[in-house]
């Protein structure tokens, strides 16, 4: 069966190819988002596609109780190492396949970790299981990226020494989603390493669609993690925030 680019992509590169998204500014993150939006200062938290955790550590280190979730072995192999929380516990789940049934009262899906799948059914089916983890009453945090900022901003090539690697990135828009080939190259190497990503760019009445018929009401939408509101040209971010009926 062929891996999903996903599936490839999560792993020891891109620690690399993302490390400027580091700790602190996933702090300043969490820190923004709590004192903008109308959101519990307690409870119990899911953290969809951690990743490696940033945003799980800075919402245990605030007095949560997190669970992060993610497919990558990898990934999680790094959370669990930086893991010093007892109120923190992280799991492996396909976010299609996740098992949750009204647990939480808060579901965070931080850093454009939405729009993975080929198909509109496989993206609403995690906007659904969102609305089944969480407890009546309870919240859910999207952040998006902004697809008309996305297409006026788009850099299509870019080249960048990391650890002492090259990592060329190129970017197109095609079939609806954003796309990106990523190439690390490293000198003791004779190939390249080579990885895809893509996003799939729903604007915002299709987000909120989708939330909507998942349950969400009370749907808030901002543009940035300034929490300013969202402009469809100038927003870098759409960032929802909406309650499970």
């Amino acid at each position: 069966m062929t891996e999903a680019w996903f599936e490839r992509s999560f792993r020891e590169d891109y620690l690399l190819v993302y490390r400027h998204r580091d700790e602190a500014s996933a702090d300043q993150e969490i820190a923004n988002l709590l004192d903008h939006l109308p959101i519990r200062k307690s409870g119990r938290v899911l953290d969809l596609c951690c990743g490696s955790g940033r945003h799980s550590r800075a919402l245990a280190r605030r007095g949560y109780e997190v669970v992060g979730v993610d497919l990558s072995p990898v990934l999680l192999a790094v959370a669990e190492e930086k893991n010093t929380y007892d109120n923190l516990t992280f799991f492996q789940y396909d976010m299609r396949e996740i098992p949750f049934v009204s647990e939480f009262d808060i579901v965070v899906n931080l850093f454009t970790s939405f729009g993975y799948f080929a198909t509109d059914e496989e993206n609403n089916r995690v906007v659904r299981n969102m609305a089944t983890a969480l407890k009546p009453g309870g919240e859910v945090v999207i952040d998006y990226l902004n697809p008309d900022y996305v297409k006026n901003h788009l850099i299509p090539t870019s080249e960048r020494e990391v650890s002492g690697l090259t990592i060329r990135e190129r970017r197109w828009i095609e079939d609806g989603f954003v796309k990106k080939q990523i190439v690390v190259r490293d000198a003791e190497q004779a190939e390249p390493r080579e990885y895809l990503e893509q996003v799939r760019l729903y604007d915002a009445g299709q987000m909120e669609r989708m939330l909507t018929s998942a349950g969400f009401h009370n749907i808030q939408l901002y543009g940035d993690y300034d929490f300013t509101a969202y402009d469809r040209q100038e927003s870098p971010r759409m960032i929802f925030y909406a309650r499970r009926e």
